[in-house]
């Protein structure tokens, strides 16, 4: 009887000489859960062992019993996700939860030698043997990543053999890396994700086979992170192994199938003709818009993780300029290492370089790439919100590559704001903004340098202050540059004010960034600074004939009293709500203004949850009848989108916005809300009904944390500071 068993190896923890690799185990539990499924791997749960942090001992005694005693037809997979290390001349181990350095060298009783490895798979019998190594080959430390050991090895001759093929995250020379705040590594999540959609199946036979995995796998990788290159060891009969079912005739997979050729094709882009032909395909295979957006945005996201990497290079290299024009030596050294904990090749960054040659970097336009059409783009975590305007006939889609993870140009967000601190003087009105500051004033005017402590500090998670992190932030390093900010990236779903507390009592970050009042007993261990008044916005589709809204309305709509646009004066259309996730401080705040109660539950049968505001706009978008709540200044702008007036009641309406002049107008005629900005007087004295504060949320601990925290606000508070937060859609608190 032909078996398939597997042995299963994350290493996550371990002494001090080595950096920690929280996500080794979780690849372990992904990788079962794809194997025994019975539609998938189809292994027996009895035939896989699984090692989570395990002792020298224990990982060679498992690897013995897995080559022992196998029959010729027996498929065999050894999985090892953890630090490859090497040794003085070359040879590489495997680590445990005990292996060590002393001195710079591998203490070799305390890994695993993969000559160990080797002479057990050349003792068994089966000529059906899969090596897959998550583990990298070469070291360095690289901010904001954790590192697999390193050193050059020669992985076909330590491990292959006939019948046997050997798959790695990385070449012999490169890096394996585990982001931050990911929940699996790279490499392994893309083995998971074509085994468990089944998109690895490359020939389309109903069979995943190791190469058609690697393929899959390298591909993927490879656009989310360019220099990083999964390899393929195939040894003679190896290639033919088949290592789990995949569906025939499965209409997701067929989608899916398209959307990956397209993207391949157009670099993560989505043409027009191919959204059209995308359309009509997803009709004729019964897919609900929800399944085609899901699909799309899994396929599309390496696309958009690599533009960001790109971004954030293009950034550091233009803030690095406006400081010392030419750059230093020590300059293009720090870069290259950005570079290289970006994953990027020299032909990658290339093209960012030769914009900023002999170009003063105040004049340079933030590169749009041609097809990112007529679409809101989501702020990050670290920048301001945008806006790409383009052709109103041109497609509106073609910017999902940077919809995943709710993705935008750092570069870009600070170069629109500085355009809006430039614009001219809007028309008088009774919401006419003040904008006639003093441009000369200086953080240091207000806040001495002994008031500001040095060292690197860690913040978030607020989504709403995306805008401040992209313009205020930056401002402040300059003045301040040993006063260093790192923002954290935390999964999409774990990413909002209220995962900010817990994220402040467990030290991952040194101050927050909130939108919401703390609470009476989170008030015993922290403080909230306030610093900006943000107002919530509703949107809506341009095209639907409704305006503004009282609260009463906007209660009766989120709990399902009101359902059809015609109850409200607009057409005979159902009402689509739009709702974020809990993490979030907004959710928080809109439940309790308009709901009356912040503990509220959605009907999920009336309310969609979305998790990005960018899939919210976007759904507005396409779906006439839905509408969708945010930030001011995530929605303000966007030429696809319409903010509605809000009231206490239909006689006292204000709008969030205030309307620019016609000539800008003009520039988007069918949608002139596009050339709106932030009513922020009204956000200030509070007279826009859905105004909240923003607060810096700080430690009691008299800690060096605490006291970033409370200069982070200081400077905030300053008239330099209140000024900036205005520029970026949201009113003062004073000054």
């Amino acid at each position: 009887m032909v078996n398939k068993v597997a042995l299963l190896i994350g290493v996550s923890e371990y002494e001090p000489d080595l950096n920690p690799l929280p996500g080794s185990v979780k690849d372990v539990d992904a990788m079962q859960r794809v194997l025994v499924n019975p539609e998938m791997g189809g292994f027996a749960e009895i035939n896989i062992t699984v090692l989570k942090n395990p002792q020298r001992q224990e990982m060679e005694n498992a690897i013995y019993r897995l080559y022992a005693d196998r029959q010729r037809d027996d498929l065999v997979l050894f999985y090892f996700s953890g630090h490859g290390i090497k040794d003085e001349r070359g040879n590489l181990y495997l680590s445990t939860r005990i292996t060590r350095k002393e001195n710079g060298k591998l203490v070799k009783p305390s890994a695993v030698a993969a000559s160990f490895l080797h002479e057990c798979i050349n003792d068994c019998r089966s000529q059906r043997q899969v090596i897959i190594l998550d583990c990298c080959f070469s070291g360095a430390i690289a901010q904001g990543m954790s590192v697999r050991d390193g050193g050059i090895v020669n992985v076909q001759e330590q491990l292959g053999g006939k019948g046997r093929a050997i798959l790695t995250s990385s070449t012999s020379t490169q890096y394996s890396f585990a982001e931050e705040g990911a929940e699996l590594s790279i490499y392994t999540r893309y083995l998971v994700e074509g085994i468990e959609t089944g998109a690895a199946d490359h020939d389309a036979d109903g069979w995943i086979s190791v190469d058609g995995l690697h393929d899959y796998a390298s591909t993927k990788v490879q656009k989310a992170s360019p220099a990083m290159t999964p390899k393929f060891y195939p040894v003679e009969e190896g290639y033919k192994i088949n290592l789990a079912r995949a569906p025939v005739g499965d209409h997701k997979l067929m989608y899916r199938r398209k959307v990956e050729e397209m993207a391949l094709n157009k670099q993560g882009k989505i043409s027009l003709i191919n959204r059209t032909a995308l359309e009509v395909l997803r009709h004729s295979l019964n897919l609900s818009s929800e399944e085609a957006d899901a699909i799309e945005a899994d396929v599309l996201q390496p696309y958009a993780i690599r533009e960001q990497k790109l971004q954030r290079y293009q950034q550091a290299l233009s803030e690095e300029i406006e400081r010392q024009n030419p750059l230093s030596e020590d300059n293009w050294n720090d870069l290259e290492g950005l570079q290289q904990a970006l994953k990027l090749r020299d032909e990658d960054v290339a093209p960012i370089k030769e914009l900023f040659q002999n170009k003063n970097p105040a004049s340079i336009e933030p590169e749009v790439f041609p097809e990112n059409e007529n679409f809101p783009i989501e702020p990050t975590s670290h920048s301001a919100a945008t806006v790409l305007q383009g052709n109103p006939s041109e497609s509106p889609y073609s910017r999902w590559k940077l919809m995943a993870f709710g993705l935008v140009s750092v570069a870009l967000g600070i170069a629109i704001n500085q355009i809006w601190l430039n614009q001219s003087q809007f028309p008088e009105s009774i919401y006419t903004i003040n904008s006639a500051r003093d441009s000369k004033d200086s953080f240091t005017d207000e806040v001495p340098e002994k008031d500001v402590p040095s060292g690197t500090f860690k913040y978030g998670l607020s989504t709403t202050w995306a805008t401040i992190r992209g313009t205020v932030d930056t401002e402040i390093q300059k003045a301040f540059p040993k006063f260093i900010l790192k923002y954290v990236d935390f999964p999409l779903d774990k990413t909002g004010s209220f995962t900010s507390i817990e994220k402040l009592s467990d030290n991952s970050i040194a101050f927050a960034q909130y939108s919401y009042p703390l609470t009476e007993q989170q008030q015993k261990k922290f403080k909230e600074i306030p610093i900006a008044n943000d107002g919530v916005a509703i949107a809506v589709n341009p095209e639907l004939n409704v305006t503004k809204l009282t609260l009463e309305q906007l209660k009766g709509i989120y709990t399902g009293q009101i359902i059809n646009w015609i109850q409200v004066g607009g057409p005979d259309l159902k009402i689509k709500p739009l709702s974020r996730n809990e993490a979030g401080g907004t959710v928080k705040f809109f439940k309790e203004k308009v709901l009356g109660d912040r503990e509220y539950s959605f009907s999920p049968q009336l309310v969609k949850k979305v998790q990005t505001t960018t899939l919210g706009l976007r759904e507005v978008y396409k779906q006439k009848g839905s509408i969708y709540f945010a930030s001011a200044p995530e929605i303000l702008g966007q030429c696809d989108v319409k903010p509605l007036w809000v009231g206490k009641d239909a006689n006292y309406l204000v709008p969030p916005y205030q309307k620019s002049n016609e000539e800008k107008i003009s520039k988007c005629p069918e949608n002139p809300n596009s050339f709106y900005k932030a009513n922020v007087d009204a956000f200030s004295d509070q007279s826009y009904p859905l105004t909240r504060k923003l607060y810096v949320v700080v430690k009691l601990d008299g800690s060096k944390d605490q006291k970033a925290g409370e200069a982070y606000a200081k400077l905030l508070l300053t008239r330099k500071g209140q000024n900036l937060i205005e520029a970026a859609g949201f009113g003062r608190i004073g000054k």
